[in-house]
């Protein structure tokens, strides 16, 4: 009897052991809280631009800034959601990190695919940092070291604003027009540099027609790259890239095609001689930059990089 009892404790033990070794290899995919508030300050929805005539449809940003004088650099967020979901909100925890050590932090909303297709969410990423370059006294910006960051959708829309610096068709009709929206720096995290990608394009070509659509096809407005390719160039950050083009950080996790979204990219900045860097996230996921596991790697890539370049 008391053996047969040892017998138990012991396979329990082994069961608990291997359990243990498990869940330490096992990635933490607890997803971070907003509620990293010590030595900032957060103002929520403020009015950044306005996106029709009348002015009654505005768009507002979320802001976290250090508690501290500056002047400090900023960076603009734009979250992610295939263009046609999500909110300022799914950044916050990032945000909030980014301003304890001591960046302005700006997460603007802009327009998604079922109000208005490209370019309107490129013009709204291009106001808000007119936005914040504008009120740069007032919220303690170093208004000549500002830079944006995105992930997935929000990646494109950071990769678009690095690869646009200078051209004026891409501003739109929002405030504060006088004021430049160029980046002194970017980091794209997931983001497509190029729309025209082969395996995009099949996967586009192949959801016309289907009831679940596609994410692309509804942010080209319906377009499919059979029929007009153009406007999937021009929404392409690669068509872009120019000496004016700024150092840029790209972070893919290792679970997620990396490097994949950016070789064509690089070459052009190669030959341009711009600064580009790249972090991989270990059994990272998409998007890794939410959970725990690759959390604090995230904040820890972004500023170094940032304390570097910007």
């Amino acid at each position: 009897m008391a053996e047969t009892i040892m017998k138990r404790f012991i396979l329990l033990l082994l069961s608990l052991c291997s359990a243990l070794a498990l869940s330490e290899d096992k990635p933490d995919r607890t997803k971070v809280l907003p509620m990293m508030t010590e030595g900032i300050i957060m103002e929520g929805s403020s009015v950044f631009t306005y996106v029709d005539e009348k002015k009654r449809r505005r768009l507002t940003a979320d802001v976290y800034r250090p508690e501290a004088d500056g002047p400090h650099p900023a960076i603009v967020m734009y979250f992610g959601g295939g263009w046609q979901n999500g909110r300022p909100g799914l950044f916050a925890p990032l945000g909030q990190a980014l301003a304890q050590r001591g960046y302005v932090c700006v997460i603007p909303e802009y327009r998604l695919s079922g109000e208005a297709p490209f370019p309107a969410a490129a013009h709204d990423a291009k106001a808000a940092i007119r936005w914040i370059r504008k009120y740069a006294k007032r919220y303690h910006v170093d208004p000549n070291r500002i830079a944006c960051i995105g992930g997935s959708a929000g990646g494109h829309l950071s990769g678009f604003m690095a690869a646009t610096n200078g051209k004026e068709e891409f501003e739109g009709e929002g405030e504060h027009k006088d004021t430049s929206s160029d980046v002194q720096a970017a980091i794209v995290m997931c983001g497509p540099m190029n729309l025209l990608e082969e395996n995009i394009v099949q996967r586009v070509e192949e959801a016309v027609g289907k009831p679940e659509g596609d994410a692309i096809l509804d942010f080209m407005g319906g377009a499919v790259p059979s029929v007009n390719n153009e406007i999937y160039k021009a929404a392409s950050p690669l068509t872009h890239v120019s000496k004016r083009t700024p150092p840029m950080l790209f972070i893919d996790g290792e679970n997620d095609r990396p490097k994949v979204r950016y070789t064509e990219f690089w070459e052009k900045m190669d030959e341009l001689q711009i600064p580009h860097e790249f972090v991989l996230m270990p059994k990272g996921p998409h998007p890794f930059w939410v959970m725990k596991e690759w959390f604090d790697p995230t904040v820890e890539a972004v500023d170094a990089f940032l304390q570097k370049h910007l």
